[in-house]
């Protein structure tokens, strides 16, 4: 499938310039789950651990976390932590925070690479059902945090059509209190880091960059 992405663009010399790029969106980009009976992906490719633990004494259930752009920036300290794992890496994120900052942007690609972590890449801005176009007005930040909303609903939704993914859940992190209230509004599982960590006692935070709302 072929979306056409169209904005208009001022050239040094103050003319006004229409740019057309073609976006390519795919069906077959795999969850990561590896008990996925919807997706056609190989058991040995997936990323994702097939009984997700809960650490959060907010939440028991088992359950994969889907961190926010901020979290990243933030909180890399404690993503480094052996205590946080199967957490799903967004493309919208990944891409944010390679723009936003080339060394933290290393040590989440570092963490990634470890497969004892189960971090797992889901290119949502590829995927045909995560897609979405920025709405007029709406500011680039706004847009990803509604990307992110969208991807996590959408996880839900798709594990929900597989019998050996039922009752798996996504919760998403989010120090923006607006995006919370956004989830919450739209029926998600979410959480400030400050409340998911909060009895983790072995967790270190880095509160000189952590912002809580």
């Amino acid at each position: 499938m072929l979306a056409q992405k169209t904005f208009l663009r001022k050239t040094r010399r103050g003319n006004i310039i229409k740019v057309v790029r073609e976006h390519y969106l795919r069906d077959d980009i795999w969850c990561g789950q590896p008990n996925c009976q919807v997706c056609d992906q190989e058991v040995e490719n997936a990323k994702l651990a097939e009984k997700p633990k809960s650490i959060a004494s907010v939440l028991k259930s088992p359950h994969y976390l889907v961190l926010d752009t901020n979290v990243v920036l933030e909180q890399i300290d404690m993503l480094e932590s052996e205590g946080i794992n199967n957490v799903i890496i967004l493309h919208t994120v990944l891409d944010e925070v390679r723009h936003r900052s080339s060394p933290i942007y290393k040590r989440l690609r570092d963490i990634i690479a470890n497969a004892n972590r189960n971090f797992y890449v889901f290119v949502n801005e590829h995927r045909k059902e995560t897609y979405i176009e920025r709405e007029p007005g709406e500011s680039a930040n706004d847009r990803n945090d509604r990307a992110i909303r969208v991807a996590c609903s959408w996880f839900i939704k798709h594990w929900k059509e597989s019998k050996g993914c039922r009752g798996k859940d996504v919760v998403l992190l989010s120090d923006d209190k607006k995006n919370r209230e956004h989830a919450v509004e739209e029926g998600l599982s979410v959480f400030s880091v400050e409340d998911y960590v909060a009895d983790r006692k072995s967790t270190r935070l880095n509160s000189s960059h952590a912002r809580y709302l």
